[in-house]
Formats: C-alpha cells, structure tokens, sequence
C-alpha cells in the first residue's frame, strides 16, 4: 500500500478527545475557583482568622464530593460501558439510579445541616474565637447539598452524553454568579463568612437549571426511569476510588490542621490555606485531564476496541506534559501571586508561603499522571487497582512522608511529602497499567480503517477519502475488496457495511470537516461505523432498518453517530 495511506495514530480519537478536553477541564477548574473564591474575598474583605474559617469548613466540601464521586463517576462508568456495549437499558438504569442516590444524599446533607451543625463543627477542629463563624458557614453549605451533588452529578452525565460544552458553561454560570454574590454580599453587604456561603449554594442552584435544558435536546439519550437494583452496588464500586480520594484528603486536612496548628500555629494553618487552595485548583486540573479520557475510555473497553484506549491514554500523557509543564514553569517563576491572591501580607508568612508553593509545584506532573492512571483503571472497572494509587498517593505515603520530613527538615518538609509520595505512587501506578493493558490488547483482533477527509501517516492500514476529490461509492469498492481479502468479516457483514457507508456517502457534503471511522473486530465478528454527520443526513429508511435489526445498534454516543453491527459468533461459523 502507498505511504500516503498510513497512520500514525488514530485521528478521529484524538478529535473527540480535544473536543472533550477543552470543557471538562474548564468545569472541573470552575468548581474549583467557586471554592476558593470564598477563601479569595473573604482573605481580601475580612482578617486572617475569618480566612482560616474556609479552611476549617474545608472537609464539608470533601464530604460533599465523595457523594459526588462515589454516585456520579461511578455512574458515568457504568452507563458509559453498557453504551459502548450497546445496551442502552442497562445504560439509562445506571443513570437513572445514581440520580436517585445523588438526590437521597443531598437531602441526608441537608438535614445534617438542619439538626447536627454545631456537632459537625466540633468534629472539625474550629479553635473558639472562629466557632460560631465555621458553624454558620458550615451549616449553610450543608443545607445546599442537594444542589451541589446533583450540580456535579448532572454535569457529568451530560458531558458524558456528547455535549461536554453545556456541562461547562453550567458550572461557568456558578462560578460567575458565586464571584458577583460574594462581592455583593461580602464587599458591599457586609455579611460576613454567610455571605461568601450563599452565594456558592446560589451559584450552584443556577448551573443545575443550565445543565437540565439538555433533556429537552434532540441528542439526549439520557432518559430516566424509576429503578433500583444491584446495578447500585456496581455504580458504588465503580465510584469507590474517586470518593476514596475525597475521603482521604477530608481525613489529612483534619490531620494537618492539627498538626500545623500545634507544630507553628495560626500561621502554618495559612500557609496550608494557600497550599490546600492551590491543591485543590490543581487537582481540578489534574482531574479535568483524567476525567476527559474516562467516557471515552470506558466506552471503547465495552465496545472492546482496546487500541483505541490506548491511544487515548497517550492523548492524556501528552497534553499532562504541555499544560502542567507550563504552569509548572510560570509558577516556580513567579509563585509570590499565590499568596498575594489571598491577601497575604505580613513578610515572614509571604516568604514561607512562596517556598510551600515553590515546593508542592515541582511535583505537579508527576501527580497529574498519577491522577490518569487512577481514572484509566477505574474507567475499564480496575477498581482495586485504581483504589491501591489513590491510597499511596494520598494518604499512605503522603502522610508517611509528612511525619518523617516534617521532623526532618520542618515546614519545608512537610510541603515536600507531596512530590515525593507521588514519585514512588509513580513507579507503582506504572506498572500496573502496562501489565493490565498488555492484557487487553490480547484479547481480541482489530482493524481501524478512517475515512477521512485529508491524508494521515503512521504505521498501521488506513484509507482516506477526500470529499472535494474521490469519488465515494468507488473508494467503498477499494476497502471493501480489502476487507474481503483478509477475511476478518463474514460476507454479511461486509455487505451491511456496504451498504450504510453508500448511505452516508449521500450526506457527506463537498466541504472538509466530514469523517467516518470504520472498525472491524474479527474475533467478535463485529463492525462498528462512527460519524459526525447529522442525523438528518441519513435517510430514514436505513435509520429505521437499522433499528427495526435485532444485531444492530444505532444512535449518538459521545456527541458522534454510532452503529453496531453484530455478525455470527466465531464459534458458531
């Protein structure tokens, strides 16, 4: 075959993968910056001791975001594996009951709210002189609770079900509207840490209107029903490693509190407020790298196309280099605006608040890979696997290395624990998903075949189609005379794929931007044919002869068109 129709890697992977980048990380990042803008304003407004309120209150969020977690990724893997499975009952199962355990949560946090906040209080360490203020705030984010789980979990599924770009602009909705709130109600109003409170739960409350116009979209396959079995156990198992790691940062900021407060008092305690904060937006960027991969991930390892998986996984190795390494490098150049953005301003805290940043910044690449090979191994329901990462990283080795350190060399120790329990979380974590993807790609036998509308290169068979040149019913002919020489599909098979591909041809338009991905499995006898092209570019009667077919599956998945031709059994030929 001639040079020109190689690949190097998979093109139409890497399309969906930027197309879910961009949002997934600006909504994790958002959820982030609503958190610490309350830290932010109330740093610039209020004292000192008004600021470590935010800190205190802290583990509230933690809790709200192992609920979160636990129900809302876990539901994603499963609905997007039985999606990719084609099996769209057990998919809206899995999303309709993990909204239900998402609602059932809010609402226990909203009366823990209620009826037990000053006993919460108590159980995080708010020092008398801020009591009242942790307890009022407390109590308020608690009573918000349904609004927060439901927020996270519906962004997620939305994001999930192709349209990445309104779970973003949801949370962009919170975040603003948290901002102008909290100068109003803490800059103009007056009212205190209440204030910087209200304006997140208000914030939150307008992201879930947003995200909720998707079920009235004509791409929603999300489609709830009342249900509830053991499909709930497998949802908690599959979120178990993401609410792990919630669970175990709520369990060493209370550590830490205390250890800082009697190792350095107040003032450790603010330097962690700036560490803490800063971790937190950084890990929402950790986490939006990772997160992007996991529809696309867990989708693949249930339609079984395990190559595509790893590319995907290269996708996010590369674009962890390029973003953290940036910020990397501007913030070990310029990490006194850290501090500054909290109004920090006394000399000896600027000076150790800029050598904790300096610091917990050098290990932020390693972390983030850490972070995409937890979510890969969780996304194909590796739990124990992704569970053993999250424990070393974030609470075995972390806490191991504070105590040793910090007596070691002190504060500046204590910020070094970070880096270093991710390098050897590293030489963990690598092993692990090299031997488990050498596993996968065992498994079965693919051919990618990428109808394109430019020229690719690389290594493995592959055909482009030019819309502005080629003629396409002649080019279908060229692959599939191919396919029939290698035998990897029975002539069933080839002939569907003959067919629906001269349907498309009939939508594809004389301009660039078409693109249809064809893959065939031929240890499952199965073809899979994705697309971009609207709907309404594919006549109806081959939409409705797919659907009245019991061996095939039509519909969006991950924003692209789908179709799943399943043909005999190798061990029924």
């Amino acid at each position: 075959m001639d040079n020109r129709y190689k690949y190097r890697h998979n093109p139409i992977v890497k399309k969906i993968f930027m197309t879910m980048l961009i949002p997934t990380i600006f909504m994790n990042l958002t959820t982030a910056i609503a958190s610490m803008a309350d830290a932010i304003i109330i740093g610039q407004y209020l004292d000192d001791a008004s600021l470590s309120v935010v800190t205190f209150a802290m583990p509230i969020f933690l809790i709200i975001n192992v609920f979160s977690a636990l129900f809302a990724v876990g539901g994603c893997i499963s609905m997007s594996i039985d999606a990719g499975k084609g099996d769209k009952e057990e998919a809206n199962k899995a999303f309709s009951i993990s909204i239900e355990l998402l609602l059932t949560m809010g609402v226990l946090l909203l009366l823990a709210g209620l009826f037990f906040s000053r006993t919460i209080t108590g159980w995080l360490g708010a020092e008398e002189d801020i009591f009242e203020s942790v307890e009022l705030y407390s109590r308020i984010i608690l009573m918000g609770g349904p609004f927060f789980v439901l927020n996270t979990g519906l962004a997620f599924f939305v994001r999930n079900d192709g349209r990445p770009t309104l779970s973003m602009v949801g949370m962009f909705a919170s975040i603003f509207v948290d901002i102008t709130l909290n100068f109003v109600f803490v800059g103009v109003m007056k009212i205190g840490v209440a204030g910087a409170a209200y304006s997140t739960v208000i914030g939150s409350i307008v992201s879930v209107f947003i995200v909720c116009t998707h079920f009235f979209h004509a791409k929603n396959t999300l489609k709830f029903c009342f249900a509830f079995d053991s499909m709930a156990i497998r949802i908690m198992k599959n979120g178990g490693s993401t609410a792990l790691q919630f669970i175990y940062q709520f369990v060493t900021v209370l550590i830490m509190n205390h250890f800082l407060a009697n190792l350095s008092g107040t003032g450790g305690v603010v330097i962690y407020t700036v560490v803490i904060n800063l971790s937190t937006v950084a890990l929402s960027l950790f986490e939006g790298i990772s997160q992007t991969i996991q529809p696309m991930v867990s989708n693949y390892f249930g339609e079984k196309s395990y190559r595509k998986m790893k590319e995907v996984l290269r996708l996010a190795f590369i674009t962890t280099l390029v973003i953290c390494g940036s910020i990397m490098i501007l913030l070990e150049a310029m990490p006194q605006w850290i501090p500054m953005i909290f109004g920090i301003d006394d000399a000896a805290l600027m000076a150790n608040s800029v050598i904790a940043v300096r610091i917990y910044t050098a290990g932020m690449i390693i972390t983030t890979v850490n972070v995409v090979i937890s979510y890969y191994l969780q996304s194909i329901e590796q739990t124990l696997m992704s569970a053993v990462i999250v424990s070393l990283r974030n609470f075995v080795l972390l806490l191991c290395a504070v105590f040793v350190l910090g007596k070691l060399f002190g504060m500046n120790g204590i910020w070094a624990a970070y880096p270093v329990a991710e390098v050897l979380t590293f030489l963990v974590g690598i092993g692990m998903i090299c031997a488990k993807q050498k596993k996968l790609e065992k498994t079965g036998k693919h051919i990618d075949i990428f109808l394109l509308d430019e020229t690719v290169e690389g290594n493995t068979e592959c055909y482009t189609y030019d819309s502005m040149n080629d003629t396409f019913p002649d080019f279908c002919d060229i692959v599939l005379q191919s396919l029939a020489k290698r035998g990897d599909c029975c002539g069933e098979m080839a002939q569907d794929a003959e067919n629906y591909l001269l349907q498309l041809g009939k939508g594809i338009k004389k301009k660039k931007g078409n693109y249809i991905e064809m893959e065939v499995n031929g240890l499952e006898k199965t073809i899979i044919i994705r697309d971009n092209l609207n709907h309404a570019d594919i006549p109806v009667n081959i939409q409705d002869t797919i659907k009245s077919d019991s061996n095939s599956d039509y519909g969006p998945v991950l924003g692209w068109n789908r179709l799943i031709r399943k043909g005999i059994k190798s061990e029924e030929v």
